[in-house]
C-alpha cells in the first residue's frame, strides 16, 4: 500500500511540474483560468447571434463545462506513456518498479484532473454570476453520483487508450484527441443530439459521455436532449452505472493485454523519433 501511494504521489508531482512548465503558480494560474472561459464564450456569442433561444445557453454552457474533464481523462494517461517513453525515456523503469505502472498513471491522471477542475469551477462560476444562468433544481446526491460514475467511465477508457498507446508512435497522443473530438460531437456537449442524423444517433447512445452529461444536467434541473426526455432519471443513472462497470472491465482487459504484448515485443523503451 505504501508503494502504491508513493507511486501515485510521484506521478502526481511529476505531471504537475510538467503541466506548469516547472514554473511558479503566478505564471500558470492566469492561463489556466482564462483559457476555458475564452473558449466557452463562443457559446455565448452563438446564442446571442441566434437571438438567445430558450433552453439553449444554460445546458450548453454547463455541459461544455463538464466536458472539460473528458479530453484530459481520455488522453492524459496516454500522453504520460508517450512522454515518459519517447522524451524522458523512463517508462521502462516505471514499468519494472515493484508498484507497477497503473498507480503512477493514476497520479498523473489525478494531477491533470485537478487542472480540469479549476477550469470547470471557473466556467460554472462565470455562468452563474457573470451570465446569470440558472440551475433550476440542484440535487446534490444525484449530482455527486453522476459525477463519480462518469469520471470512472471516462478515466477507465483513458487507461484503455494508454494501453493502446504502448503500441503506437510518438504521435499517439493525437489518437486520444481524435477520440475526444468524436465524443464531443456525439455526446450532446454543446448541442442536442436531436440535431444528429437519425443514423448517427445509435453511436451517441453507445457513448457513456452522452448518458453522463444527460444525468448531470438532470441533476441540476436542466433538459437538453428531447430524444432522451422519455427516459426516467433513474434509468439514465442506471445506464451510466452500467457503462461505468463495462468501461472498468474493458480497461482492465485492454491494459493487461497491451502491457504484456508490449513487454514481449520490447516496446517499453522503444523511441520512434525519426
Amino acid at each position: 500500500m505504501k508503494r502504491f501511494a508513493a507511486s501515485v504521489r510521484t506521478g502526481f508531482a511529476l505531471t504537475w511540474k510538467k503541466e506548469t512548465n516547472w514554473g511558479s503558480p503566478a505564471s500558470w494560474i492566469p492561463w489556466m483560468l482564462i483559457r476555458p472561459v475564452a473558449g466557452a464564450m463562443i457559446l455565448w456569442l452563438m446564442a446571442g447571434a441566434a437571438g438567445n433561444p430558450a433552453g439553449f445557453l444554460a445546458p450548453a454552457w454547463f455541459g461544455n463545462a463538464a466536458f472539460q474533464f473528458v479530453p484530459i481523462a481520455l488522453g492524459g494517461m496516454a500522453m504520460t506513456v508517450i512522454e515518459d517513453r519517447e522524451r524522458y525515456q523512463m517508462f521502462k523503469y516505471i514499468a519494472l518498479s515493484p508498484s507497477g505502472v497503473v498507480p503512477y498513471l493514476a497520479g498523473s491522471a489525478l494531477a491533470r484532473s485537478v487542472f480540469s477542475a479549476l477550469g470547470v469551477t471557473v466556467l460554472v462560476a462565470t455562468g452563474l454570476f457573470a451570465l446569470n444562468l440558472e440551475l433550476p433544481q440542484v440535487r446534490p446526491l444525484a449530482l455527486a453520483l453522476s459525477g463519480i460514475l462518469g469520471l470512472v467511465a471516462v478515466t477507465s477508457l483513458g487507461l484503455a487508450i494508454a494501453g493502446i498507446a504502448l503500441h503506437v508512435a510518438r504521435h499517439g497522443d493525437l489518437m486520444a484527441e481524435s477520440i475526444g473530438g468524436v465524443f464531443f460531437l456525439l455526446s450532446g456537449a454543446v448541442f442536442p443530439i436531436d440535431l444528429l442524423p437519425v443514423w448517427v444517433r445509435p453511436l451517441a447512445f453507445a457513448s457513456p459521455v452522452t448518458w453522463w452529461l444527460e444525468s448531470l444536467r438532470r441533476s441540476v434541473g436542466l433538459s437538453f436532449n428531447r430524444v432522451l426526455s422519455p427516459v426516467p432519471d433513474a434509468a439514465i443513472l442506471g445506464i451510466l452505472a452500467g457503462f461505468a462497470v463495462l468501461c472498468v472491465v474493458l480497461a482492465g482487459v485492454v491494459w493487461s493485454l497491451s502491457l504484456r504484448r508490449a513487454r514481449w515485443r520490447g516496446l517499453l523503451d522503444t523511441t520512434t523519433a525519426g
